[in-house]
């Protein structure tokens, strides 16, 4: 065969391939939206560093500026079903410290942890999550130390499924959940509301665009006779031409703690977070 011949025999193939790969690379780590908490939740997916300013404590510091860090996000693992409306399954993690910068030490008050498995349909204006998490909680050794208290076993497996709709800039989002292994053997359902807004840009910083966000959440469980929880966040974000955030926001909390080492304890604080997607 000659070598104009073989190249007319082999183009169709060459053409081929790139798209058969392209295709295949899709189905892992696919380039869709990951699962994302609602905006107010006190519980985050990127890198966040708050200051707060405890109105009602909810440890044995009682009322005091304390800091909480936060790292936390989900990666779309596995496309199990691709195009305009795709199904992924993706992968989780997130940990919480708190600490108090009324104690010259800054002593670590708590930390919590969360790792977890979860798929999310995008369906148009609507997104179906399931999810399925470890949640385990740890108090600090210098609060033990300075209190004498003894850690809380916040070790539990849970159940979740999310339902978010959202045409324009407010989104709406529901939740409920199931405790299926609790050491504590405490009453098991839970359930959430949220809103979130996502305003027009209305300048540029660094060569991001400005934008206004806000959001409420309100959350309850069973364990703790229903008392509902409220937090709000409300600033700015600016994105990156990547598309990924930073946020500089207002936050307020009002009602239960969220530390699980003082979950039925009362918390109040206000205070400032800034935070980058990951």
């Amino acid at each position: 065969m000659s070598s104009s011949g073989a190249r007319r025999v082999l183009l169709p193939f060459l053409l081929l391939t790139p798209v058969v790969s392209a295709g295949a690379q899709e189905r892992i780590f696919p380039s869709v939206p990951s699962f994302e908490l609602p905006l107010a939740s006190p519980r985050v997916h990127g890198l966040a560093g708050r200051i707060l300013s405890a109105r009602k404590g909810d440890s044995q510091f009682g009322s005091e500026s304390e800091a909480e860090v936060a790292v936390g996000e989900n990666f779309p693992v596995l496309a199990l079903r691709r195009g305009p409306r795709p199904v992924t399954l993706g992968f989780g993690t997130q940990v919480y410290g708190r600490f108090s910068l009324g104690d010259r030490k800054s002593a670590l008050i708590s930390n919590d942890w969360v790792v977890g498995l979860n798929t999310t349909a995008s369906l148009g204006a609507w997104t179906l999550t399931g999810e399925l998490y470890h949640e385990s909680s740890h108090l600090g050794d210098e609060y033990g130390e300075r209190f004498g208290a003894s850690r809380l076993d916040w070790t539990r497996e849970v159940a979740a499924a999310w339902v978010t709709y959202g045409t324009g800039p407010v989104r709406v989002t529901g939740n409920l959940s199931y405790v299926l292994i609790d050491e504590l053997h405490l009453d098991r359902p839970g359930a959430a509301l949220a809103a979130d807004f996502q305003g027009r840009p209305f300048g540029s910083f660094l060569g991001g665009r400005v934008r206004p966000v806000g959001g409420v959440f309100f959350d309850g469980a069973a364990a703790t006779s229903w008392r509902i929880s409220t937090s709000a966040k409300f600033g700015v974000a600016v994105a990156a031409p990547s598309g990924r955030e930073v946020g500089l926001t207002l936050i307020a909390h009002d009602g239960l703690s969220t530390q699980r080492q003082f979950f039925r304890h009362e918390s109040r604080y206000f205070g400032a977070e800034l935070r980058f997607d990951l």
